[in-house]
């Protein structure tokens, strides 16, 4: 079809909405309200556990909290099921719009809950049907955008438009830090005492932009042709399953490293810095602010670099470094050195962002008909068995065993047993048709 875009070079007959920019943004925008609303309850954990259990119950109190923040992404698997369905049968734009909505009402709705002092038990239970509620709905969120904006991809560059997607990323962190900042400081002693809802609030009117963007651009070209193709129709369930558990097993071994050293990252670090490093609150915010908006200036680059050398060696370089460099990082930290600190979260971040480049290459394995289900189920199953219980098992390990330094041999032990199978079995995409995931010769 001369009016769709593919890798090989077709010309398209584009439209004035669909702009490059316009199309970033709207892949981009929910996959910034997501990780905006997920970090806003990380940084937030504190309060959270102060307002939604008993008074006095300390660690106690904390643990659960974090218990929650798991509980979102046991939902995921479901919401990628769904999700995914729904991308690969009615189209990526629709499934995204719908992913967005939902996930802002459970994150306003958070702002919104009484505290336990109010309502008892059911508060934290509450608390917890709006975080399933998120998790289900970042189902089919990363994966979604990622394929969204891929697929519309020009020639080339395919990596570098991922990375922008991966961008979105840090900057939705980015933005839930200062947003938090900014509310503290206007706040006072009152943000700790109901101020910190109107965070979440805020955070939920963002998902009415990111649905706005989505519904002003066009479905994917590459979509778009192969609902043209009548003879096609996306597998059942149980044919995903059967045709491609090889392929799905290696992306739940690529998205468990993943998942955790992301989420020990944006969802513990907070909380670790203060114990181990002893630093305030304000400066953990501020330095995990800036390391963010570093992390957003990467992963573009580390795209374009994709592009023009390859995926593979990206995501073999980050795979290496989860490995060499957590232990040592973790180290620096527990010196409450603030030098040593920033040192070691410029490490952390590099292996976030290696590794967080390697999400091109496993997007580029999948034909088109499966490539939405195909990548959020093993995506989110990872995420869910590995990413969401990072924060919960990292404070579990340091409680049990007075080690500060437990996280990361946690942390390295799961990076080093996913290492053969992310250097052996994800191939060379580069250069892959999107509507076949086949490799060219």
């Amino acid at each position: 079809m001369a009016d769709l875009i593919s890798e090989h070079g077709d010309k398209a007959n584009v439209r004035p909405r669909q702009s490059p920019a316009r199309i970033m943004l709207a892949g981009a925008s929910g996959n910034f309200v997501e990780w905006f609303d997920f970090t806003l309850y990380g940084f937030s954990a504190v309060v959270i556990a102060a307002t939604f259990f008993p008074t006095g119950s300390g660690s106690s109190g904390l643990l659960a909290t974090f218990a929650i923040y798991g509980v979102a992404f046991v939902a995921r698997p479901a919401g990628a099921v769904v999700f995914g369905r729904i991308g690969d049968r009615l189209g990526r734009r629709t499934a995204l719009s719908v992913s967005v909505l939902l996930m802002g009402a459970a994150t306003a709705a958070i702002g919104l809950l009484p505290s336990w002092s109010a309502i008892g038990i059911a508060a934290p239970i509450l608390l917890m049907v709006c975080r399933l509620a998120q998790g289900f709905s970042a189902g089919g969120e990363y994966t979604g955008a990622m394929t969204f904006s891929v697929e519309h991809a020009p020639p080339g560059r395919r990596a570098l438009w991922a990375g922008l997607v991966g961008s979105s990323t840090m900057l939705g962190a980015t933005g839930a830090t200062l947003t938090i900042v900014v509310f503290q400081s206007v706040a006072g002693d009152a943000f700790a005492a109901g101020g910190w809802r109107w965070t979440f609030v805020f955070g939920g009117l963002l998902s009415l932009v990111g649905l706005f963007l989505r519904l002003g651009v066009d479905e994917t070209p590459v979509f778009t042709e192969l609902a043209a193709d009548r003879t096609t129709r996306p597998p059942s369930l149980g044919g995903l399953l059967r045709g491609y558990w090889r392929m799905m097993l290696v992306l739940f071994c690529y998205f468990g490293v993943l998942g955790v050293v992301t989420h020990m990252f944006l969802g513990y670090m907070p909380t670790y810095l203060g114990q181990a490093g002893g630093i305030s609150s304000t400066t953990s915010l501020t330095i995990i602010t800036g390391l963010t908006l570093l992390a957003a200036v990467l992963a573009p680059v580390f795209g374009s670099w994709g592009d023009r050398i390859g995926r593979r060696p990206l995501v073999r370089a980050g795979s290496v470094a989860a490995v060499v460099l957590t232990v040592p990082a973790y180290f620096l930290i527990g010196t409450q050195s603030l030098v040593a600190i920033v040192f070691a979260m410029l490490a952390l971040l590099v292996v976030v962002a290696l590794l967080g480049a390697g999400s091109m290459a496993v997007l580029e394995m999948l034909p088109a008909d499966v490539r939405f289900s195909g990548m959020a189920l093993p995506y989110n199953v990872a995420y869910a068995v590995f990413a969401g219980t990072a924060p919960l098992v990292s404070q579990a390990l340091v409680d049990v065993s007075g080690s500060l330094l437990a996280p990361a041999f946690y942390a390295t032990a799961l990076a080093l047993i996913g290492l053969p199978v992310i250097f052996r079995a994800i191939p060379e995409t580069r250069g892959s048709d999107l509507r076949t995931g086949v490799t060219a010769s």
